[in-house]
């Protein structure tokens, strides 16, 4: 018995500091929205920055409207691997700060959304790159002996990019949505207090 009641006793007590935790951030949460002076932080110019880097990272690959379409092309990027790789981090460091400042909201996740999505399909791009120089072990003739499974997966691989390319493209379509309804009313996103 004596050990339920102190059990009980230490939940409790947990319990009471984590609900005063969310009580703290909350109040602080509200207290950052606002500047020194009582105005509410404007954050359309650092989310279109975010937006403006993102749509770099879309320029640089092919986002097909249909599986037809990156059928009959089959091309993933209009640059060269290394070179999407180098956009991608800076843009990845730009729209990470950028991200940190932003209140947490629709906004914030749909260009959260955009950036993983191109980090995941560069993830998966990268698995299927042939690098121009051919390494001496590979050509081993146990290097050759790939399972069928294996095979089918590494073949699958260009729709997996395609479709993150999609969505980042998609995610990022939605950010620019809400930026233009937030310019065209009193600087609130629309569906969030």
């Amino acid at each position: 018995m004596k050990s339920f009641s102190f059990a009980g006793l230490v939940l409790l007590l947990v319990m009471s500091g984590a609900l005063r935790a969310q009580s703290v951030s909350r109040v602080r949460s509200q207290t950052s929205e606002t500047q020194g002076n009582g105005e509410i932080r404007d954050e359309r110019i650092p989310a279109q920055r975010a937006v403006t880097a993102l749509k770099r990272l879309r320029d640089d690959v092919f986002v097909y409207r249909s599986l037809g379409d990156f059928e009959d092309n089959r091309w993933l990027a209009r640059t060269p691997f290394e070179s999407f790789q180098s956009n991608l981090e800076s843009v990845s460091c730009e729209v990470s700060l950028i991200l940190s400042s932003l209140r947490n909201g629709r906004l914030k996740s749909e260009i959260t959304n955009s950036l993983e999505s191109f980090r995941d399909g560069s993830f998966w791009w990268r698995k299927i790159n042939a690098p121009r120089v051919v390494n001496a072990s590979a050509t081993s003739p146990f290097a050759s002996n790939r399972a069928p499974s294996d095979i089918a997966f590494q073949a699958s691989i260009p729709y997996t990019v395609a479709i993150y390319w999609r969505q980042a493209a998609g995610h990022l379509a939605r950010a620019e949505d809400i930026l233009s309804r937030i310019r065209s009313t009193n600087n609130t996103i629309p569906g969030e207090k």
